[in-house]
């Protein structure tokens, strides 16, 4: 009995102390998740991710390895997977962030507060099934309040795995974004000053090209009023005559036109196919390569990215381009006249090249390095401008126009265009 007896007072000794291990450590859970999650300054999410661990881990199982291109051709499943997610807990930071009065008023409407974003949940879906331990990526919040709050966030796993318990750490880059804009915008006025006083260098130069076709214009008009004033009037040549009114004064509105292109803030650019863009710049083209008796060839590679530019800026290179190739080749008396433009990505760079090539004459060494001057030219009606403005369009758009050329085997040029970074994605 006195054995028994101090058995079952050990065993009592024992439950105590395991009682008391697990009240401390309880304790000091709380105390730890007070001070580093729920006083945290930065805001933090746990969600639980388990249930959508085991769709991807079956998809897995299927051969499926590229979750971002599965989704991609069922975008609806985004959705469906989303009813296996929940939120679990939310700091202050989080609250304060989205506006919230409490955790509770949060975690109700926390589903409405964070929809599903592809992108987001495709760089999760990613770690999941890759077995990796944190993730990260940009998108925008809507708050109780009516902000947009532009945020980076990262996601780290359990080294165990447990997608039961995912931390998402929220870091607001609003300033960032701002700083980010004001020196976009701040480069933008720089250049335009720059165009605007390279142009007033040059006034002297730009009205002389601009007088040359009006001084022209005046003088045929005299000469078609003397053919067609004659007692015998020569209708023939009083039409040849207008169709050299008609060309000088393409020739003064081109100045101009150009002139005000120059001159003009950065306008409104959107993400666009330099794909599409290219081909429609050539088609309009079409008939200069026929007359010119060009052959034009396009190369562009498949599945480029977009690029945010001025599609009428960018069609203004490829076109001005295009034609400056067309045009030597056919002074030069080339035979078997081949124009070739191909757009190529360069990810190293994260840029894409656009070059526009041909099989002409090539550019004299001694003068290739003058042909980006203002109102340098080879051509006896060039104005000496186009290559200004097509270096000053490209360079805006965050990019370089190079040329490489060799005596009789052709020129080259070569304009880069950065990928397109967008805004962040919601």
């Amino acid at each position: 009995m006195t054995y028994n007896f101090f058995i079952t007072l050990a065993n009592a000794s024992l439950l105590c102390l395991l009682v008391a291990l697990l009240f401390n450590t309880r304790r000091r859970n709380q105390a730890f998740k007070r001070t580093y999650f729920d006083a945290s300054p930065i805001p933090i999410l746990i969600e639980d991710w388990s249930g959508v661990r085991s769709t991807l881990a079956a998809l897995k199982a299927q051969g499926v390895a590229d979750i971002g291109a599965f989704l991609a051709e069922h975008p609806e499943l985004v959705l469906q997977y989303r009813k296996s997610h929940r939120f679990v807990d939310a700091n202050e930071a989080v609250l304060r962030l989205f506006g919230a009065t409490s955790k509770a008023q949060f975690l109700a409407i926390a589903p409405q507060l964070l929809p599903a974003s592809l992108e987001s949940n495709v760089r999760v879906y990613q770690t999941l099934m890759e077995g990796k331990l944190t993730a990260q990526g940009e998108r925008v919040l809507h708050t109780l309040d009516g902000r947009v709050v532009p945020i980076i966030w990262r996601a780290t796993l359990p080294p165990s795995g447990d997608a039961s318990r995912i931390l998402f750490y929220g870091f607001d880059i609003t300033d960032q974004k701002r700083a980010q804009k004001a020196l976009t915008d701040a480069r933008a006025d720089l250049a335009h000053a720059a165009r605007v006083s390279t142009v007033g260098e040059l006034s002297a130069s730009i009205a002389h090209d601009v007088a040359q076709p009006l001084a022209a214009i005046s003088v045929s008009v005299s000469a078609a009023e003397r053919w067609l004033t004659n007692g015998q009037p020569n209708v023939d040549r009083a039409l040849s005559t207008l169709h050299q009114i008609r060309q000088n004064a393409q020739r003064a509105n081109d100045v101009v036109g150009r002139i005000k292109t120059f001159l003009r803030k950065a306008p409104k650019r959107n993400a666009t196919s330099l794909d599409a863009l290219v081909r429609d710049a050539l088609q309009l083209i079409q008939g200069e390569a026929q007359r010119y008796d060009v052959k034009v060839h396009i190369l562009i590679e498949p599945s480029l990215p977009t690029a945010r530019v001025d599609e009428g800026e960018i069609k203004q290179v490829v076109i001005n381009l295009a034609l400056n190739a067309m045009q030597a080749m056919a002074n030069a008396g080339t035979s078997d006249r081949q124009l070739t433009v191909a757009v190529a990505d360069k990810p190293q760079e994260a840029v894409m090249e656009v070059q526009v090539r041909d099989n002409g004459p090539g550019i004299d060494q001694s003068i290739i390095g003058r042909i980006f001057e203002p109102f340098f030219s080879t051509k006896a009606e060039g104005m000496g401008l186009g290559l200004v403005i097509c270096k000053s369009i490209v360079k805006s758009h965050g990019g370089e126009l190079t040329v490489q050329s060799a005596d009789q085997v052709g020129t080259a040029f070569r304009f880069t265009l950065p990928y397109d970074r967008g805004v962040v994605p919601n």
